[in-house]
């Protein structure tokens, strides 16, 4: 499963907050993601989501998922 899969089969994932934390402190960082996974011609050719897009998206839904796990589990 590639990561435009990944998120068209888990709508509650907030696109906007995952470019943002995969590209801390790039204003465009939605559209990068949403030109990337709609694969838009931008310039001088078509964006794609690349290995390491895959591997930053991953590390950023790890940290979401641990947090998601610690909140389940907390017995406060």
């Amino acid at each position: 499963m590639n990561l435009k899969e990944f998120l068209e089969s888990n709508p509650i994932i907030n696109k906007a907050q995952l470019a943002e934390a995969m590209w801390d402190g790039n204003k465009s960082a939605k559209s990068k993601l949403y030109n990337k996974l709609a694969e838009k011609t931008v310039g001088s050719g078509k964006q794609r989501v690349t290995e390491a897009d895959e591997l930053n998206a991953k590390k950023n839904l790890m940290n979401l998922a641990e947090n998601i796990i610690n909140y389940v589990n907390d017995k406060s």
